[in-house]
């Protein structure tokens, strides 16, 4: 799952950026920037790698290419583990 964290943003803002870009993902509003304390997010974007049983195995912090050999191979060995 790809969970999208809008931090200190607008309700109406966070509808028109999901509206442009076509965002099909769950975009959680936390305006008040409780999550983003709560995970110790301090720059944006941040990346959390969260496994089957709810618990952070990893962390990115800043933009990558998601759609690199490495990133692909990264993600999916996160997602064959059973953990």
């Amino acid at each position: 799952m790809i969970l999208k964290v809008a931090v200190k943003d607008k309700k109406e803002n966070v509808e028109k950026y999901k509206k442009e870009f076509h965002f099909s993902s769950y975009l959680l509003l936390d305006d008040k920037a409780k999550a983003a304390s709560a995970y110790g997010v301090w720059s944006h974007p941040s990346t959390f790698f969260i496994d089957r049983k709810g618990k952070i195995i990893g962390r990115v912090i800043g933009g990558k290419d998601w759609t690199s050999p490495g990133m692909k191979r990264l993600i999916g060995d996160l997602l064959k583990e059973k953990g």
